[in-house]
């Protein structure tokens, strides 16, 4: 059952160093690595936003939102049973909890998570 609540932005990059100077000089964002590849800013707010390593942004590589649920693998059998698809199953974040990325009936990417 999802709390409906984003939990997780996520945006795409072909260079992390220069994308984590602009945030943290435009929105004082505090970007650490984490990760291959990967980017994360803890508002401690129960946000966090992420900048993921592309090659080449391309359309359609754009900002992936995460919707907060309560039990991730139920969720991915409703995404199923709804007609949507499972585009990346669930994944563990160390010390974080889980994430998964569906894509709806259009295609669009949305991510779930779940806390540990």
């Amino acid at each position: 059952m999802s709390t409906n609540f984003i939990a997780h932005v996520e945006l795409p990059t072909t260079n992390i160093e220069k994308s984590t100077d602009f945030f943290k000089r435009a929105l004082g964002w505090e970007l650490k690595h984490f990760g291959s590849g990967y980017s994360l800013f803890n508002t401690k707010k129960g946000v966090t936003i992420g900048l993921r390593k592309v090659n080449k942004v391309d359309q359609g590589e754009t900002p992936v939102f995460h919707v907060l649920v309560e039990d991730i693998d139920r969720a991915l059998e409703n995404v199923e049973i709804a007609g949507g698809k499972i585009f990346k199953p669930r994944t563990v974040i160390p010390v974080y909890g889980w994430y998964a990325v569906i894509q709806d009936l259009e295609g669009n990417k949305i991510g779930l998570y779940q806390a540990s």
